[in-house]
This record gives C-alpha cells, sequence and structure tokens, in this order.
C-alpha cells in the first residue's frame, strides 16, 4: 500500500514528534499532501464529508482540575489505641472490598477481652452458686412437708435462692454487654466462643490484633503509617479512593452562570488524551464568587471507567449553555490530534489528502464547531481519517530514517 509525499512532507511530517506543526512551501500553516489510492481509501475504510453550516448548541467553555470523588474517599483510622504490627499495602495499590490494609495490637481491645475474662469467670461463679442454692431449695422444701424444718428457715433459703437468681442474671447482662463491646472491635461470634473457652489460652493472646479493611475497591492513594508505630483513634493511616467516578472542579465567569444549571451534562477532556472524551454532569455549583477572578467553582460527576483520569490532571469541560449559533461544523470523527492539537484531512483530488490544523469549539450530537481551518463546501475525511493519521506518522518513521 503506497503512500507517496510532495515536498512539503518533510516540514509537516517532522513537525508531528515536534512541537509544532510547520508551514509548507505554499505558506499553508500546518499541511502536508498524502496519497491514498482508491483502493486503499476502500481498505482502510475512508469516508469523506463536506464541511456544512448547521445550527450547534453553544457551550460554555471553562478549565479546571481532576479530583477525587469525596463521596468515594475511604478514610482509614484505627479503632483504638495500638501498636502497629504489619502494613499490607502500598502507595499506589490496587485493592478490593475487604482486603487487609493493616493490623495492629489494640491495646482497648486487649482490655476489653480482659474484662470479658473476668465477668465471664464472675458468672460461672454465679452460675455454680445458683446451682447450689437450687440443690438446697428443693432439699428445705421436702424437709418443709414432713415438718424436718421451719418455716422461716424455709423462707430464709427462698430468699437466698432468688439472690442468687438475680446476681446470675445481672451477670449475664455483664457478660453481654462485654461481649458487644467485642463485636463492635470486629471480632466475630466465633471468636467470642472462643475466648469463653478457658483451655483456648492461646487464642486469647491473639485476639487482640485488629485488621483494618479496606471498605471498598479503590486506590491506596495516602500511606501515613508504619510497622512499630504507636496510634490511637484520632490517627488517619491510609486513604482508600475509589476512582470509578471522579470530580472535575472547574471556575465559571460570572457572566456565565446565568446558562448553567444542574444536572447539565458536561464533555470533559484532558491533553492525555486528546482524541477522546469523557461525559459527566454538573452537580455543584457555588453559591459564592472568588473575589478577585469573578468566577464560581462549579463541580461534575465524570463516569471514569479504567481509571484513565488521574488526580490532578489538567481538563477543560463544556456545558450547553441553552441557545444554538450557526457556524462550521463536520462530523466530530473527522479530528485527529498531532501534539494535542486538532487536525483534519482536507480532500484535494480523489486520491490525495491535505493535512490541516483546524481551531474547533463546540461539540454537540457528533459535530464539531469549526472557527478556523477550513471553509464551505472543502470535504474531509470523516470514518478512517485515523488510518490516515496512522499512515502519515509511519511515513514520517520511515523518512527519519
Amino acid at each position: 500500500m503506497l503512500h507517496s509525499w510532495r515536498m512539503p512532507v518533510r516540514e509537516a511530517l517532522s513537525s508531528a514528534v515536534s512541537d509544532r506543526l510547520t508551514p509548507d512551501e505554499h505558506g499553508s500553516e500546518g499541511t502536508g499532501i498524502v496519497s491514498i489510492s482508491i483502493e486503499a481509501q476502500k481498505a482502510g475504510g475512508i469516508a469523506t464529508s463536506e464541511v456544512v453550516v448547521r445550527e450547534i448548541e453553544s457551550s460554555i467553555h471553562a478549565t479546571g482540575v481532576v479530583s477525587s470523588d469525596q463521596t468515594q474517599v475511604g478514610r482509614i483510622r484505627s479503632l483504638s489505641r495500638g501498636v502497629v504490627q504489619t502494613v499490607f499495602v502500598q502507595l499506589g495499590d490496587e485493592i478490593q472490598k475487604g482486603d487487609p490494609l493493616v493490623s495492629y495490637d489494640n491495646i482497648d481491645l486487649g482490655l476489653a477481652i480482659s474484662a470479658f475474662h473476668s465477668a465471664s469467670a464472675d458468672l460461672r461463679r454465679r452460675q455454680a452458686g445458683l446451682k447450689a442454692q437450687e440443690t438446697i431449695l428443693s432439699r428445705s422444701e421436702q424437709m418443709l412437708v414432713v415438718g424436718a424444718i421451719a418455716k422461716t428457715e424455709h423462707e430464709i433459703r427462698t430468699a437466698r435462692h432468688r439472690d442468687a437468681q438475680a446476681q446470675l442474671e445481672a451477670e449475664q447482662a455483664r457478660v453481654a454487654q462485654f461481649e458487644e463491646q467485642l463485636h463492635r472491635f470486629g471480632l466475630t461470634e466465633a471468636d467470642v466462643e472462643r475466648l469463653s473457652e478457658t483451655e483456648n489460652t492461646g487464642f486469647h493472646r491473639t485476639a487482640s490484633i485488629s485488621t483494618l479493611r479496606a471498605p471498598s475497591a479503590g486506590i491506596v492513594t495516602s500511606v501515613a503509617v508504619s510497622p512499630g508505630e504507636t496510634v490511637n483513634r484520632s490517627s488517619e493511616l491510609l486513604t482508600v479512593t475509589d476512582l470509578s467516578t471522579v470530580w472535575v472542579l472547574a471556575d465559571i465567569f460570572e457572566h456565565d452562570l446565568g446558562s448553567i444549571t444542574l444536572g447539565s451534562d458536561a464533555t470533559v477532556r484532558v491533553p492525555a488524551y486528546p482524541d477522546v472524551s469523557f461525559r459527566g454532569r454538573v452537580a455543584h455549583i457555588s453559591d459564592t464568587l472568588e473575589l478577585q477572578t469573578r468566577a464560581a467553582r462549579v463541580r461534575c460527576v465524570v463516569a471514569n471507567p479504567g481509571a484513565r483520569l488521574k488526580l490532578g490532571m489538567f481538563a477543560t469541560i463544556d456545558v450547553p449553555a441553552g441557545r444554538s449559533i450557526e457556524s462550521l461544523a463536520i462530523p466530530a470523527s473527522a479530528i485527529q490530534s498531532v501534539n494535542g492539537r486538532p487536525v483534519v484531512f482536507k480532500q484535494r483530488s480523489a486520491s490525495t489528502f491535505e493535512l490541516s490544523e483546524v481551531e474547533t469549539g463546540v461539540e454537540a450530537d457528533g459535530w464539531i464547531e469549526i472557527r478556523h481551518g477550513l471553509a464551505t463546501g472543502d470535504t474531509v475525511i470523516t470514518s478512517g481519517s485515523f488510518y490516515a493519521k496512522t499512515a502519515t506518522l509511519r511515513e514520517l518513521i520511515g523518512h527519519s530514517h
């Protein structure tokens, strides 16, 4: 498949790996001529479309930055005082819900376990005492029937039985209170049962080790703890951020605020992916203006499949302004990017195309506004424009060697 190039090709193609497109010998800013045979066009799925004037919904353009969705940020803190034993993750790790993050010797849990042991021992004594009182009371009832004991003495024994029963119930309530405390520290019913086994002393010594687990899937975006450190409830150990959605925070000037409404669709672009747009919606408009810039902060919630949008990325947003403009327009598929600059392939004959830099504007319903670089009646490659770009860059590599 042959792609032949005329004189301006060296200048135009070398610009594709430098910082700008250079003028050709005819003074045409950022152009080059590529010949693609009819057969090659068919093989590459190349189709063309005319530049037309059409109504496009105008939009508000603003710049901003990608930020974490604060509703999807998990700040991991310890349950109580303790000494860190193991940190299972590192900064940037991708984790799933329930994955272990940090284990530490939980001092307060250890105290709660000791209190539970003490209460359990008291409960066992109360149970033994009540059993003894039940035996005494049963014999007393038999003796009372045959007149072998005074009624007053039987009443005393009955009162002692009731007292033992009340003490047992109080001790049961106390043990239940400590059990609930252990559950709050993350111990299961099975763990509590093992603690209740007096012969299971090995588990008693390890049960105070608490493991903090991921509340959701995400990325570890901060780690502020190391093994051996002492932590408490105010210590923020790690941050886990779910990046499946992000916020794009942008500043909208005062005179444009009347054209933006909550829930409006937003188109987001970042320099890292010049050929890709991300869809979002306006979720919040600040109630105050920044006095120096006279702009309000707007928050857009944007779906982020594959976590391609990185925190801190520079971004631009376009939000429909609710009114239409007449403008030159071409299908958005015609636009390619070279070094971050939008370009198209303008048809000069049946098999030759001119690489032209354009200035774009609003994009809506698959069409994009052309502010500079094309004229009515020009024809550009729409389907297959990426094929033409690839051929251009491949030719560049061949010439540069």
